[in-house]
């Protein structure tokens, strides 16, 4: 039976790192596997601690809480080099910073403003999002990534603050946060939200708006704020790249 157990979990393990091969997610699927083998060296560091033998099991252990502190195995390296700071979305409003991790679709957020400057988005009670809601209705660009943040983090809002607050879902829906206000800043603004270094060429840029398009995009239950600014973002840069092979 436990041998059974153990099979069915090596199946689990197996087929969830295949998906993340088969979707490009090079970095997770590392990250999933330093996890996996740390996690092995040490079970099997405590197996043969049991049964007595320490010098080996204390070799397991010194190499799974390595693995799993450092993201080394000796000369294998298990993600620690590859973490970029040009693996996210960057996207500011007067209220709001947020980002959009490329790999998972997480969207996170910092007040920049207001009653609740400083404060993570993610540390606010109900009561404070509310709050926040009506703060920044007046702000179409604040109000449209917050509601971005909303979707993706706060399932069920709109009913939850129809229900305790009184706000009317229906009405909410057509509010000005459907999309951006006002076009982005320029370049720089530009390649933050694509998550590329400065230069890049036109098919990175379309590499990079493809990718994040597949998690954003509205039909895919996305917001059509972002999605938006990414579209804004590339055809701001790929016109620069134009401009710039002609001269």
């Amino acid at each position: 039976m436990t041998w059974l157990v153990l099979g069915g979990a090596l199946a689990v393990i197996v087929l969830y790192l295949a998906t993340l091969f088969a979707r490009g997610e090079i970095r997770r699927l590392v990250r999933t596997l330093r996890w996996v083998v740390g996690g092995a060296l040490l079970g099997g560091a405590g197996l043969l601690g049991a049964r007595g033998q320490m010098l080996i099991a204390s070799f397991l252990a010194a190499g799974g809480i390595g693995l799993l502190l450092r993201g080394r195995l000796g000369p294998i390296d298990f993600g620690s080099g590859l973490s970029s700071p040009n693996n996210a979305s960057a996207v500011s409003s007067h209220h709001f910073d947020m980002r959009l991790d490329h790999e998972t679709g997480e969207v996170s957020g910092t007040v920049r403003a207001g009653h609740f400057a400083g404060r993570p988005l993610a540390q606010l009670s109900a009561a404070e999002c509310w709050a926040l809601y009506d703060e920044v209705s007046d702000d179409p660009d604040s109000l449209a990534l917050y509601e971005s943040w909303l979707n993706a983090n706060r399932a069920g809002w709109r009913d939850y603050f129809a229900t305790e607050f009184g706000m009317d879902p229906g009405e909410e829906e057509a509010a000005p946060g459907s999309g951006p206000a006002t076009e982005i800043s320029g370049t720089e603004e530009a390649y933050q939200i694509l998550g590329l270094e400065p230069g890049a060429s036109a098919e990175a840029i379309k590499a990079a708006h493809r990718k994040l398009m597949k998690s954003v995009h509205p039909d895919a239950g996305g917001s059509a704020f972002l999605a938006a600014r990414i579209n804004q973002a590339k055809d701001l840069l790929l016109k620069q790249a134009t401009a710039t092979r002609k001269s």
